[in-house]
């Protein structure tokens, strides 16, 4: 069995606590009631959906239908967007 500690005050009396949005597990510590991330997963863009999102700025659709659509943040197809103009990639 995996003894698991807080990180934030060590102690052992750790409870299952729901997910995050990337589905890992959350877990509370009992004694200073803070909440914590066993393992979390890194929530990078995919060359896939940044692909989507090149595609639908082509075809001029705006900012915020394509974040609805693909179920993205607004600032996240700004982001891209910005890459593909300060390094010249062809969009």
């Amino acid at each position: 069995m995996i003894v698991l500690s807080c990180p934030h005050c060590g102690n052992t009396a750790v409870i299952k606590f729901g997910t995050n949005r990337s589905g890992t597990p959350r877990c509370r510590c009992k004694a200073c009631a803070k909440t914590f991330t066993r393992s979390p997963k890194s929530r990078v863009m995919t060359p896939e959906r940044e692909a989507l999102i090149l595609g639908a700025l082509k075809e001029r659709l705006s900012q915020r239908g394509i974040a609805r659509a693909l179920k993205v943040g607004r600032q996240t197809v700004r982001a891209v967007r910005k890459d593909v103009i300060e390094k010249g990639r062809p969009a």
